[in-house]
């Protein structure tokens, strides 16, 4: 049974406590809001931005930028390249957000446009490219045997690369009458952002040659009118006759060789190969889209020379396919070399964007080659290329670091 006078026995023992309580949270109150403490803890704040507003200086986006670095600890003590790590870490954690709504969108919305959907599964393919491509990035900024600076130009490719995606993701969506785009260009936005700032802050790394720092000395140091990217071997394989060539697998429509596609000798090329791996590809029209993706590394073609073996077909964006994934034939795997061979589109003007050959190959060749089709006809997305001897008919449609002679 409840007694009055236990509840003024309670709070007779609770009242000293309380007061106790009190005395102390006062106490820490006045240490902390002491003058001395404040004026060190606005010191430090400020000092904090200082760091943070300095590096970010230049940047096209300083708000993101200050944001971003400010709340590393110890930012004082962060050399330039592991502030751009930071902002590259951040970066792929937005990527994976990105992905992971398109999936979320591609699952939740049941009546989008076959466009839609083609546009969707370019950006899954894209994140994944970007997350690849700031992978090699973070690695290049951590200092091995040669110095920040002197990996500034395979940053640069591969940055560039990354932000390239993201517009390509959302060209996807221009003709589409859904709202997928509005719903997702925020992310993106943010993503070109950070790798925009991270290019910024990257001249600005000690030891970077800015007089020269748009030139690629990959690319532009030729050897015998090829780009010194090419090994001694692929320079040869190139000037060489068809006659003198040793060949790892032969497509012939007419079954005189390996296979009867270029699609079938494209699989059973090795995957991930150090090696040059050469597909003659003998006279005839080989109406198929090819596709050489990332794993596909190091891979070349050798025709019988333009108009006589021709790769063709006819996507385009009419139909529903987005620019990007109307290629006859996309190249990502790098090292891709292709020597006398005619790459068409055959979809006519009112068919409007349809791509004869798209390449995002890094250290890619093409020699000898026709490239034909009525608009976007060649498509250089993205990463360093390198273009001789070949005719162009239609609308080109030029991307980074594009090399014609």
């Amino acid at each position: 049974m409840y007694h009055p006078s236990a509840r003024s026995k309670t709070l007779l023992v609770l009242l000293p406590i309380s007061a106790l309580v009190l005395v102390l949270l006062s106490s820490v109150a006045l240490l902390t809001n002491s003058p001395k403490a404040t004026q060190l803890q606005h010191l430090h704040v400020h000092n904090h931005l200082q760091i943070a507003h300095s590096a970010c200086e230049g940047t096209l986006y300083p708000d993101l930028c200050v944001s971003t670095i400010s709340v590393l600890p110890d930012l004082a003590s962060k050399t330039l390249p592991e502030l751009i790590q930071a902002t590259l870490n951040q970066t792929m954690y937005e990527v994976r957000l990105s992905s992971a709504n398109c999936t979320g969108i591609e699952k939740r919305i049941k009546s989008y446009s076959k466009r839609e959907e083609a546009a969707i599964n370019d950006c899954l393919e894209l994140f994944d490219d970007t997350l690849e491509e700031l992978k090699v990035a973070l690695a290049d900024l951590v200092p091995k045997k040669l110095a920040v600076s002197r990996n500034y130009h395979d940053l640069q490719t591969f940055l560039s690369a990354a932000m390239t995606n993201q517009y390509t993701c959302l060209d996807g969506f221009a003709r589409s009458k859904g709202n997928v785009r509005n719903i997702i260009k925020k992310g993106l936005h943010n993503i070109t952002h950070h790798v925009s700032n991270s290019l910024v802050m990257l001249k600005k790394v000690p030891g970077v040659n800015k007089s020269k720092s748009e030139y690629f000395p990959q690319q532009g140091r030729l050897k015998n009118g090829f780009p010194s990217s090419l090994s001694r071997q692929d320079r040869k394989l190139l000037q060489a006759s068809v006659n003198e060539t040793e060949f790892d697998l032969i497509v012939a429509k007419d079954g005189t060789g390996n296979f009867t596609t270029i699609n079938d000798a494209v699989a059973a090329a090795p995957n991930n190969s150090n090696t040059r791996f050469v597909i003659y590809i003998k006279a005839g029209s080989f109406f198929e889209n090819v596709e050489v993706v990332k794993k596909k590394k190091m891979l070349m073609f050798v025709g019988d020379g333009i108009g006589k073996t021709v790769v063709k077909a006819n996507r385009n964006v009419v139909d529903g396919f987005t620019t990007f994934r109307s290629a006859t034939v996309a190249v990502v795997g790098e090292g891709f070399i292709a020597k006398g061979i005619t790459f068409e589109n055959s979809a006519g003007p009112s068919k409007h964007q349809a791509v004869a050959l798209r390449s995002g190959s890094d250290l890619s060749a093409f020699y000898k080659c026709s490239f034909v089709a009525y608009q976007d006809t060649l498509y250089v997305h993205s990463l360093r290329q390198f273009y001789r001897e070949c005719n162009i008919y239609g609308n080109c449609f030029p991307g980074l670091q594009f090399i014609c002679s």
